[in-house]
């Protein structure tokens, strides 16, 4: 996996939940209340960047439209009314555990229903991937949902500004066990090739919510809203890490109260323990006020998560 592929499947979703401003979604289901709009990202100067803020003001809402639009546009800014595409029914009842050819099986077929224009994607350049030190550049996503009763898959068809072709990246979570296992992979025409140590760097627990890097730079922004809700429900989960992609060398836990109170390894924590390995997108997500997602730190608080960060791991 080259470094920019790497850097795609690393930062592939991008925070739990969004500091929001409200708004009104074009569609919802009936008796449920709207997702409020993802807030816009500004840093809120906290000092934990490694570089500033990219500067994205030459980087128009039109070269975004153009840009997005080379996929294919009968693949994308599509009508919705529910934000995830309904799978079929798993064929094997009462399962307990997919068989990795199952988890494969899944990841081809959103990439079939993207390819088809049967999936329902949102499209935005994406802040944490964007904001990556050997990127700094607009990193296009289109990022689709599927699910039935067993599992949760999540499709992202991706590309810097300056990339001819898309690259297809997915995370599966098979809710058929408990904890859920969630499945990283690059979806190659070929079939899927199962990822782990890359995709750890932002992934300690599953899919994470949408942040545009700016409030232009998303197509249907109450899709963007209503798929982060989505991923906000998931259950807790833990990472399936193949044979020959393994865990990485994970430094430091981050065990500050301010943050191990929804981030722990401990069972009933909302989401797993962080470590070092993971400091990029805490970093960022921090930053832009993001993370905690109903507060922002204190500035002793930020002086202590500072001195975590830049702990050699």
């Amino acid at each position: 996996m080259n470094i920019d592929r790497y850097l795609r499947c690393a930062c592939f979703w991008l925070g739990f939940l969004a500091r929001v401003c409200a708004a009104e979604p074009a569609s919802k289901s009936p008796g449920s209340s709207p997702p409020a709009l993802i807030a816009p990202a500004a840093s809120v100067g906290t000092g934990l960047l490694l570089q500033p803020p990219l500067d994205l003001a030459w980087f128009t809402h039109e070269m975004f439209v153009t840009n997005a639009s080379s996929v294919g546009t009968n693949r994308i800014h599509r009508p919705w009314t529910s934000p995830v595409v309904t799978l079929p029914a798993h064929r094997r009842s009462g399962v307990n555990g997919l068989k990795e050819e199952e988890v494969k099986a899944y990841m081809m077929d959103a990439r079939r229903r993207f390819d088809a224009g049967e999936a329902v994607p949102l499209s935005d350049a994406g802040l944490i991937s964007t904001q990556e030190d050997v990127v700094r550049r607009p990193m296009l996503n289109h990022i689709a949902a599927f699910s039935n009763a067993v599992v949760r898959v999540y499709l992202l068809v991706q590309k810097t500004s300056t990339d001819k072709g898309w690259s297809y990246f997915s995370i599966v979570q098979d809710l058929t066990v408990n904890p859920a296992v969630d499945y990283y992979a690059e979806v190659r025409q070929t079939g899927p090739k199962l990822e782990g140590t890359s995709c750890y760097k932002c992934h300690s627990s599953g899919p994470l919510a949408i942040h545009p890097a700016r409030e232009d730079l998303v197509l249907d922004a109450p899709l963007a809203a209503a798929i982060g809700r989505h991923i906000a429900s998931q259950p807790r989960s833990i990472f399936h890490f193949p044979a020959d992609s393994p865990a990485p060398e994970r430094g430091e836990v981050l065990a500050l109260k301010f943050c191990s109170r929804c981030h722990s390894s401990d069972p009933d924590a909302d989401r797993d323990a962080l470590y070092q390995v993971q400091s990029h997108p805490i970093r960022i997500l921090v930053d832009f006020g993001y993370m905690p997602p109903d507060r922002r730190l204190k500035p002793e608080e930020i002086v202590a998560l500072k001195a975590w960060l830049d702990r050699k791991q």
